[in-house]
């Protein structure tokens, strides 16, 4: 996001992104993982509340190096919530309740940002005012990195949750799930290196703009859009 407005060598879009980097680092992570941490605690594990991480400060959640990496290429992440299944009323389907709380979190923030968007694009008080597209740009910007990183964590490999959410569907002692966790960290070793050459990220992109499209004409509906 940031590198993308440093291309335009527009102060303004640089500034706006700078500001929606903070905002995503300091608000969107830390919901992310208050919301597993929230979800955890409703199925009867008190893990992330001993921890400190039933909170929504952002010194809780915030991980520095994921944290940097979110503001220059719109990819990173927070400090994992920890969490102990066996804690879990329902082991099986408790466990994918929270995996699916994060990406939740941020899919529903890229939404209420988006429709956000559309209600300060109506404002007819400051109808094509610099004011009023650079509050849109805001939330457009914030918007597009809440939804990105839902999408990639709802991707079902490891690192991400959407892994998780699959594991509760896979039979116990199932195969599949035996030799990921055999090859981990060759998996995340691959994983890194396709996101941060961008193989990774055409997919999800085409997957977030699909999400963003539909967000964006739910968000219209009320206005006659």
């Amino acid at each position: 996001m940031l590198l993308r407005a440093l291309r335009t060598g527009e102060p303004m879009n640089i500034v706006i992104a700078v500001l929606a980097a903070a905002f995503l680092v300091f608000c969107v992570i830390p919901l992310h993982e208050f919301a597993h941490a929230w979800a955890a605690d409703r199925q009867g594990d008190d893990t992330p509340r001993n921890s400190g991480r039933l909170t929504l400060s952002p010194m809780a959640h915030v991980d520095p190096i994921g944290a940097v990496l979110i503001a220059l290429i719109g990819f990173g992440w927070g400090k994992p919530t920890p969490v102990n299944p066996r804690n879990f009323r329902n082991q099986r389907w408790g466990e994918v309740l929270v995996a699916a709380a994060g990406p939740a979190s941020n899919l529903l923030l890229g939404w209420l940002f988006l429709f956000i968007e559309a209600v300060v694009m109506h404002i007819s008080a400051i109808q094509g005012s610099i004011l009023q597209m650079s509050i849109a740009t805001f939330f457009e910007y914030s918007a597009t990195i809440s939804i990105f990183l839902g999408v990639l964590n709802l991707l079902p490999i490891p690192m991400f949750d959407g892994w998780h959410i699959l594991e509760g569907f896979l039979p116990n002692g199932s195969k599949a799930r035996e030799w990921v966790w055999r090859n981990q960290r060759t998996l995340y070793i691959v994983i890194i290196v396709l996101l941060f050459t961008g193989i990774l990220s055409y997919p999800v992109s085409a997957l977030s703009e699909f999400v963003i499209r539909f967000f964006s004409w739910l968000s219209a509906l009320p206005f006659g859009g």
